[in-house]
Formats: C-alpha cells, sequence, structure tokens
C-alpha cells in the first residue's frame, strides 16, 4: 500500500507546466461561409474545460433545460468576427451580450448572421449585419428548443424568420440540483462509504412534458413588429415554402388518447399531424391526420367491439416524408404507400392546396431522399435493400422516364460524398446545376488505407464523372467551396503533420494558392512530435494498425523508451479522417499529452468493445491477441522497452484495460478511467445479443473484470467522474473493483473526480486527472524513489467491511 502527499492533503495537484499549458489550448475557430462565399464567420469553440455540466430532464431521448428550454450537449461558441474572403479584411464583433452563441445561420442573400444566443435564463434569436457591421436582438421572445434542435429558420426571401417561442417559459430557476460536497478529489486507499450522489436527470411524464413541448410560432421581420401564426401546439417541424408564403407543419399529438398512459422513448413515437399553413396560421391542408384508437376503460363484449370497429374511422394511406420542392414556390411532396407491401408512391399538391394530390412518380424501391436541382434535374435516392442504396437523376418534368442510376453504395458510405448546393431565385437551397448538366461532388475515397478528399463534375448528359481536384501528399486537404461555376477556383481546408488547419482559395486557371486564414500553432511546444502508423498481425492472420507518437527530440540512438498504450474509443475520437498527413488533434482527455514526459504513446484502434458489437467473454481473447501483436510491434521496431509499457482507455476502453491486465502480463501497469468491471451492475448492457442480466446471469459474471481481480499482476489506477450518470459506468464500478483489489493485496489507486460526469470538464478535475496520470507513470516508467514500506494502515485509512443494504441495481 502506497502513502502520497496528494492523499494527506486531500486537495487539487496540477501537472508540469508541459502537460498544464495543453489544458488551455484554445480550439481552432469554426468557420461559416455565407452563401456567396463573400464572408466567412470565424465562431470561436469553447474550451472543453469551460463547458460546464448542465444538469436537466429527459423524456425518452431527449435532454434539456427546464429552465432555458434549449436541448443539452449543444455545439456553443463564445465569440464571433468575420473575415472577407477575398480582401482578408477582419471585422471584430466587440458587443456581443454574455451569453454562449448557438445554431448560427446566413441568411441566402449572404447579408445577415442569425444565431441563438444562450444564457442562464433561455435562449433568444440574434442577427448581425455584416453591410451595416450592426448586432441587434430581433426578438423579445425566449425559444423553445425542445421538441426541435433549432427553433427558427430564416425565410428564403431574407426578409423575415419564423420562431418556435416558448408559451411555458417562465425564467425560474428550478430547486438546485443536490451538489458533491467534496472539496477535492478523493483518493481513496480503503473502500470507504462514499455515499452516491442520487441526483439523476429526472425522467418526465408526457403530461409534465407536454408543459415544454408547447410552442408559438412567430413571424419576426427585419423591419416591423413580429405576428403569431395560429395557435400554441407542440411542434416538432416547421419549414417555410421556397416562395415564403407558407409554412409545413408538423404537430405532435401529446394529449391523444393513450398518449398519457404509454412509456414514449422519442418524441417521433407520438402520432403526428401534418399541415400547410398559410403566414396567418390558417390550415390550407391536412397532409396526414393518424386515426389513434379510443381508450376502453372496461372489457367489452364482442357485440360492442364489432359497434366499435364499424364506427371506427378507416385509417387514411399511410403518408411520410413530407417536404417542400425547393425548385417550386409552393408544392408539398410526399411518399404514400400503395396497397401492396411494395407499393410506394410520390404525391404531390401545389398552392393553392385545393385540388386533389397527383401522383408525382411511382416508386420501385422504399424512398430515402430527394435533393431537388432547377425545373430538369433531381436526384433521387432509394434503397435497393438496407445495406445499399442508389441515388439517380431523374427529370423533375417527366419523372418516370429513364432514370439514370448515378452511384449504389453502401448504407455506412452514404456520407462519403455529398452533391455541391447552393440558393436559386427563389432563396431556396438547392443541388448546384450549371446549363442544366453538370454537377459537382465532394467527398473521401479511401486509397491504400489513406482518405483522400476530392472534388469531382458530374455531366448528367453522359453519366460520367471527372476528377477536377484531389488532395495530394503532404498534406491532407479537404474541399469547403467553390467559387465559379466551372470548378477552377475554390476553398479548402488544408493541414499537414506539422502545419495546423487553415483555409485557402485554389485558382486553377493560374496555378496558384492564396492562404486566407492565419490560425496560430495550438501547441508549440510539441511542434515537431512524430506521428507514424504501425500494422501488426493479432496472430490470427487479421492486419490491425496503431498510430504512433514519438516525444520531440527522439533518438533512436538512446536505446528504448517506456510506452503508454492506449485503447482507442468512439467517445475519444477526435480524428474524422484517417491520413498520415494529418495534423495531430492534440487532446488532454487523450494520452498524447504525456508525450511531454518522453514518453512514446502508441493508440490502438483496432479492438472491438463491449456492448452492441460483443461481450467481454466472447472478445477476449482478441483482445490479448491484439495486445500481443502490439507489443512485438514496438520491440520489433527498437522503440520499446516490454518492461516499462502501460496500457490506458476510458469508457468501454478502460473495461478492456482491466480485463488485459487480468489475463495477460504483457503490461507494467494500467490507468482505467470510468470504465464498467462488473456487468452485473449494468443488467441490461447485453440484452440485445444475448439478453439481461436475469436470462443470462452467468454470462455476466464471466464477462466482468472483477471476476478475474485476483489475476491482476500490474498495478492500476482508477479514476473516475463521481458524477458520472452513463448507464453502466457509475462511479460504484471503480470503487467496487478498488475494494476488491485492494482485499486482494494488489497495488491500485482510486482518484474520483468530485465535479465530473463520464466526461471529465471540470478545469480543476482535468489537471489533476493529468498529475495523478502524470505521477503514476513515472513511478513505473522512471528509476523508482525509495519507497517506505509500512506494515500498519493509518487510523485516518482504517475501515471495516460491513453488511450493505441492499439497493435496487445501480445503472
Amino acid at each position: 500500500m502506497w502513502v502520497n502527499a496528494a492523499l494527506a492533503s486531500g486537495g487539487y495537484q496540477v501537472p508540469r507546466e508541459e502537460i498544464a499549458q495543453l489544458v488551455d489550448v484554445a480550439p481552432m475557430p469554426e468557420v461559416l461561409l455565407n452563401e456567396q462565399h463573400v464572408w466567412m464567420a470565424l465562431l470561436t469553440k469553447q474550451k472543453k474545460t469551460e463547458q460546464a455540466s448542465e444538469s436537466g430532464v429527459r423524456y425518452g431521448d431527449l435532454h434539456f433545460n427546464p429552465t432555458t428550454f434549449m436541448r443539452l450537449g449543444l455545439t456553443t461558441y463564445s465569440g464571433l468576427s468575420f473575415k472577407h474572403v477575398a480582401t482578408g479584411a477582419e471585422v471584430a464583433v466587440n458587443d456581443l451580450p454574455p451569453g454562449k452563441v448557438f445554431a448560427p445561420r446566413w441568411s441566402a442573400d449572404g447579408r445577415y448572421l442569425a444565431f441563438i444566443l444562450l444564457n442562464e435564463q433561455d435562449g433568444r434569436l440574434w442577427v448581425y449585419d455584416i453591410k451595416q457591421r450592426e448586432l441587434r436582438a430581433v426578438s423579445r421572445f425566449p425559444l423553445n428548443g425542445v421538441t426541435s434542435e433549432v427553433p427558427y429558420h430564416w425565410l428564403p426571401d431574407s426578409f423575415a424568420l419564423v420562431i418556435n417561442s416558448a408559451v411555458n417559459h417562465t425564467g425560474e430557476q428550478p430547486q438546485a440540483a443536490q451538489q458533491s460536497h467534496l472539496i477535492g478529489p478523493v483518493v481513496a486507499q480503503s473502500h470507504g462509504a462514499l455515499n452516491l450522489v442520487s441526483q439523476t436527470a429526472e425522467s418526465l411524464s408526457t403530461q409534465a412534458f407536454a408543459h415544454y413541448a408547447q410552442g408559438q410560432l412567430i413571424k419576426v421581420p427585419l423591419q416591423g413588429r413580429p405576428t403569431a401564426i395560429g395557435g400554441p401546439a407542440y411542434f416538432h417541424h416547421f419549414s417555410p415554402s421556397p416562395d415564403a408564403t407558407n409554412l409545413l407543419v408538423a404537430m405532435a399529438m401529446l394529449e391523444a388518447p393513450q398518449q398519457s398512459q404509454t412509456v414514449q422513448r422519442t418524441l417521433a413515437d407520438h402520432p403526428s399531424v401534418w399541415q400547410v399553413w398559410g403566414m396567418t396560421g390558417f390550415a390550407l391542408y391536412e397532409l396526414y391526420r393518424p386515426v389513434v384508437q379510443p381508450v376502453l376503460s372496461a372489457p367489452q363484449t364482442e357485440e360492442q367491439n364489432v359497434l366499435a370497429a364499424i364506427s371506427q374511422p378507416s385509417a387514411a394511406p399511410m403518408r411520410s416524408h413530407f417536404q417542400w420542392r425547393a425548385d417550386k414556390g409552393a408544392t408539398v411532396v410526399w411518399v404514400q404507400a400503395g396497397d401492396s407491401e411494395h407499393d410506394y408512391g410520390l404525391y404531390h399538391i401545389a398552392s393553392p392546396f385545393k385540388r386533389e394530390p397527383r401522383l408525382f412518380m411511382a416508386l420501385q424501391e422504399p424512398f430515402v431522399a430527394m435533393q431537388w436541382g432547377d425545373s430538369n434535374i433531381a436526384l433521387l435516392t432509394t434503397a435497393e435493400n438496407e445495406r445499399f442504396w442508389r441515388t439517380s437523376v431523374i427529370n423533375p418534368l417527366a419523372p418516370q422516364r429513364n432514370p439514370l442510376e448515378v452511384t449504389r453504395y453502401k448504407v455506412s458510405d452514404a456520407n462519403s460524398e455529398q452533391w455541391l448546393t447552393t440558393r436559386n431565385d427563389l432563396g431556396a437551397q438547392v443541388v448546384k446545376v450549371v446549363g442544366s448538366r453538370y454537377l459537382f461532388i465532394r467527398g473521401t475515397e479511401r486509397a491504400q488505407g489513406e482518405d483522400l478528399p476530392f472534388l469531382d463534375r458530374f455531366d448528367a448528359r453522359t453519366n460520367t464523372r471527372t476528377r477536377l481536384w484531389q488532395s495530394q501528399a503532404p498534406y491532407f486537404e479537404q474541399f469547403v467551396a467553390l467559387l465559379d461555376d466551372e470548378g477552377m477556383r475554390f476553398i479548402t481546408l488544408r493541414q499537414s503533420k506539422q502545419e495546423q488547419p487553415n483555409y485557402f482559395v485554389h485558382d486553377r486557371t493560374f496555378s496558384s494558392v492564396e492562404q486566407i486564414t492565419h490560425f496560430r500553432h495550438p501547441y508549440p511546444a510539441l511542434r515537431g512530435l512524430s506521428r507514424e502508423v504501425l500494422s501488426f498481425d493479432s496472430g490470427d492472420g487479421t492486419q490491425r494498425s496503431g498510430t504512433l507518437y514519438l516525444p520531440v527530440n527522439y533518438d533512436p540512438s538512446l536505446g528504448r523508451i517506456p510506452v503508454l498504450m492506449w485503447v482507442k474509443s468512439p467517445e475519444q475520437s477526435t480524428q474524422a479522417f484517417r491520413s498520415p498527413h494529418y495534423f495531430v488533434p492534440l487532446d488532454h482527455f487523450g494520452p498524447l499529452p504525456h508525450l511531454a514526459q518522453g514518453y512514446a504513446v502508441f493508440e490502438v484502434d483496432g479492438f472491438t468493445l463491449p456492448g452492441e458489437q460483443g461481450i467481454p467473454a466472447e472478445l477476449r481473447t482478441q483482445w490479448q491477441s491484439i495486445a500481443k501483436g502490439a507489443v512485438a510491434v514496438l520491440a520489433q521496431q527498437g522503440i520499446a522497452d516490454v518492461s516499462k509499457v502501460a496500457i490506458g482507455g476510458h469508457g468501454a476502453g478502460a473495461t478492456i484495460v482491466v480485463d488485459l491486465l487480468a489475463n495477460t502480463d504483457l503490461f507494467v501497469t494500467g490507468i482505467a478511467r470510468s470504465g464498467t468491471y462488473n456487468f452485473t451492475l449494468a443488467p441490461f448492457m447485453f440484452e440485445q445479443r444475448i439478453g439481461t442480466l436475469w436470462q443470462d446471469p452467468q454470462a455476466y459474471l464471466t464477462s466482468s473484470p472483477l471476476a478475474y481481480a485476483a489475476n491482476v499482476a500490474g498495478s492500476v489506477l482508477l479514476i473516475h467522474g463521481y458524477q458520472d450518470r452513463q448507464p453502466g459506468s457509475f462511479a460504484v464500478q471503480s470503487e467496487r473493483l478498488f475494494s476488491a483489489l485492494n482485499d486482494l493485496g494488489k497495488r491500485a489507486r482510486l482518484v474520483l473526480l468530485p465535479e465530473s460526469d463520464h466526461q471529465y470538464s471540470n478545469q480543476q478535475d482535468v489537471l489533476h486527472m493529468l498529475w495523478e496520470q502524470q505521477i503514476w507513470l513515472q513511478r513505473h516508467f522512471d528509476p523508482l524513489p525509495l519507497i517506505e514500506e509500512i506494515n500498519q494502515v493509518p487510523e485516518a485509512l482504517r475501515f471495516e467491511l460491513v453488511p450493505e443494504p441492499a439497493t435496487p441495481w445501480p445503472m
């Protein structure tokens, strides 16, 4: 048992300066170009340690703040400025009121940037006029972001916006959630009676949720007075027509029979009414109203059931995928099911919505999406089956005549290509079509394990593609925007191993490249660190890979160095693409800060994570073979001192870490953060694969690393957010594992971060986490100092194991 000064002081610690500086690194601004590609809005992202943990309430999969009526987990910004693309002139916005910027959207004419300004009471709509250099609030109404994440839309004519206001907003703060009584990190050397924080996100009933979901649509002109549109309802969709004269609205039937008695998992589970409204709120046409079965108060006789069935109105044909035709002023299109199982059709109805709907085109396959271009070209995507989609070019004037299949692709690759869009004369967003013939495609293709962004021109007459541009070494460059109709001038985002991302203008006519932003290197102290992708055999013939990072000034002639291997998990993935030329996305949450200590880092992303992908009992052999192959390749490359290889991970990765420590002798120590170690405390974790804990208790037990704690040979540092409420990873997971390791005489340390949940965001907690990891690795990698051995446990650390009262399953 080790006794440390941090244990005695009980306070926060700070890592060495080179590591601490990484916590304060400002993220690179996010860029939002206006529709004409003349101005770019530079949005300053909030640092992760500045993002306060927010408490809220839940309804199904919705998690929102009951005070602000806005959803939680939003991407917000702390600052705003503008840059002119052609001249490089910058416009600072210095009069931005206190709050967080959310959901910025340019108007169709490119003059105004609208955004929501969030504060502790509400979210309200603001607009910046780039021509007049003027910032102003355009609405005094608090917005309702509960049922729709972005509760406003620009009208395509750029003269006004439509908002969903929060009818029942009062601005009153609810009773404060129970706060942690801890004033510093808990560094435990025994299994104490740590009281779990009982405050979790409250789950609302449908009746209570309706209070927050009710909204009022309001038209907010840039000049003039706001006007209400119709009456309050539970809006979860609203969009203006391309000619700005009508609205397509969807209203959830929260007050329908059976809704208050039924457990709803998502808002989409509720039936919804779809209508076309005029701008005064008058319903011009009802597109769809589902038939809701009445609630039977008592058992019915057979005669009563027959009479009820006769009196019940017949169900209307199922309609879905409602949308405006972007190439027309006010025409709604939807998918309607036919009489047979595989009978689909696209129907449409146009303003003034007096005639009966007409068939636009019959569909041979299930509908996925329609992207409108001009009067001669539209893109139809249908589902061939569950795995493959296909996109075809159709002529809206004769949609059934010879659809031209453009591409067929896997559903998993659906986002690898995007058709470039523009604004038409109405101000609606449509696919960019040049000369009624040429379209443009931006995308990323995989070649020899490397992602290569590109820009293609597609000829709809000949069904051919021409490669206009592609990223080339030594850069990783992404296409951003097209500046002409020929594909000769465009904007890219360029980066390399050593060069931070910045925006450039390419002019293919003059073979010139001009840099238009000059974002600074985020961590100059680590400029020059080496990164390399290593492939290795996991023992079963399968090739795996990992990314090796070497510290600055690494000299192989000085011998082998310690290595921190890291189990990469999706919750920590910050790199969206695979490329050897990608700028190192250094994150204090991952393992890279420890490069500053002179250690190498090897991130391995080939581990199959426990959960929906499999259960540990089935994956254990795979994990061990990958770990052996990873250590072997590090030794073969002459990099790793195999006696000083540690392994770490967060979340599901931490589960793998402890499992490997218990079942292999490859690692001198491990760092396990916020993992699940006892799956009997997560009884629904593998429900989709093998059932619940009560259906197969043995599988849950054998999957738990806790069951093999007696086999752990190396030491382990356990870190957990004290406020962690992610299902299956409450702080009790680390407490129970530490208790077992302590009773078994194993070397372990438990650190509970008092202000953090599953993703550590409190700055003091993050700094202390890095200090704990720094000191822990030094103990195992550097020459060990003399440590006084003690045979007696200090009185302050004594504990007794007492029977615990029966409690519900912690989740």
